[in-house]
């Protein structure tokens, strides 16, 4: 046989040897993820906005270092001569983002992995889309599935984290918990009436400030009708949330030279009419309820500065301050709240996200009925303050 044939054998199977003994004796030098309690952080949840992670090795983690986009604290738990257990922790009140990826660093080392990001928003967003029998139908569907982990429901503190199999189930069954709960809350949100956006205030009866009502002077650059109510008050009228919500649009940057945007030809298109129409709201921050409405309120003073998108607004929250409304005229001194709710027309289809345009193209309640109908219903979707 060729020698330089023999020789290449020898330092192949040489090679392949020192390969297989060096990993036998070196491979826990490296180090992995053994396990994980959970994927999932639950941003608003005392209990469940940790984790624990399991880390096997032979290295010295102990000057390790953690780092994600949100922000996080970390610290060990336990060790042993084979691996590390950290407790991670968002320390950020909100982060927008649903996967961040978590990164240990120790020397010229890097572990990563990926957690699950849910905030009480991201929750509401994907939920809010769904009719109350489909919501009920995840209801019955979650209590199924903690009927099945009911044998992983006591915790006791001795129970060493070697307990991998009964530690995760016990967290998947926290977690379809806090779910049920927060679903549950949402189905018993619906249930009560909007409150009027002024404080103790009563919805009006002037045929002029009810849905539907005319606008002629209007009528060569919007639709020239009036799409909701307005709340006659005083400048600088505290408004409150006439709902629990989402924040999902906030325009706090406007003056009477916007008003030079508005496009005034007769040739418009109904994209124009909108987009006109949108300037005339001035200052204004549209909400998402629970109902699935869409509300926009409109000729506000002053947004509170605390007010932001990704915001979870609770019912009678204060919120902004009136101004006057945002026509063509610096002379206009007609104090009021302008407010509209849209109907979603989207249910169960969740096409999402919206666009602006679209969002001012959904119907508003009461559209097109008449004077004395609305009258006659509107305190069937208000609470009457009496």
């Amino acid at each position: 046989m060729n020698k330089k044939i023999i020789s290449f054998w020898i330092l192949l199977v040489s090679f392949f040897s020192i390969w297989f003994w060096y990993s036998l004796v070196f491979a826990w030098n490296l180090w992995e993820i053994e396990f994980k309690l959970s994927d999932n952080i639950f941003l608003d949840s005392f209990g469940l906005n940790k984790t624990k992670i399991l880390i096997k090795t032979k290295e010295n983690l102990d000057n390790i270092s953690i780092s994600w986009e949100c922000g996080v604290s970390g610290k060990i738990i336990e060790k042993t001569s084979n691996y590390y257990i950290f407790e991670v922790f968002l320390t950020q009140e909100k982060c927008t983002k649903q996967n961040i990826k978590t990164t240990f660093s120790s020397w010229d080392l890097n572990l990563e992995t990926i957690l699950n990001i849910a905030s009480n928003y991201s929750l509401y967003s994907t939920y809010l889309d769904y009719s109350d029998l489909k919501l009920k139908k995840y209801l019955s569907n979650i209590d199924a599935k903690i009927l099945n982990l009911k044998s992983f429901e006591t915790y006791n503190k001795s129970i060493h984290l070697s307990k991998y199999d009964f530690l995760r189930e016990n967290r998947k069954l926290q977690e379809l918990k806090y779910l049920r709960e927060f679903i549950y809350d949402l189905v018993k949100k619906r249930e009560e009436k909007y409150i009027t956006p002024i404080k103790w205030s009563s919805l009006t009866t002037v045929p002029s400030k009810l849905p539907n009502a005319w606008r002629p002077y209007r009528e060569s650059y919007t639709n020239w009708v009036h799409e909701w109510w307005d709340f006659d008050t005083n400048f600088w009228e505290t408004v409150v949330s006439l709902d629990y919500w989402l924040v999902i649009r906030v325009v706090d940057k406007f003056d009477f030279v916007d008003l030079d945007k508005l496009k005034t030809t007769w040739e418009l298109t109904q994209a124009d009419r909108i987009k006109n129409l949108d300037i005339l709201r001035g200052k204004q921050v549209w909400v998402k309820t629970m109902k699935w409405d869409v509300a926009f309120y409109s000729h506000l003073n002053e947004v509170y500065s605390n007010i932001k998108v990704w915001d979870v607004v609770f019912k009678w929250q204060a919120l902004w301050t009136v101004w006057i409304t945002w026509v063509p005229d610096k002379n206009y001194t007609d104090y009021h709240l302008h407010i509209e709710v849209r109907k979603n027309p989207y249910i169960d289809t969740r096409k999402i996200p919206y666009s602006v345009d679209e969002y001012m193209k959904w119907n508003w309640y009461f559209k097109w009925e008449s004077e004395k109908y609305i009258l006659e219903n509107q305190y069937n979707i208000f609470w009457k303050n009496e």
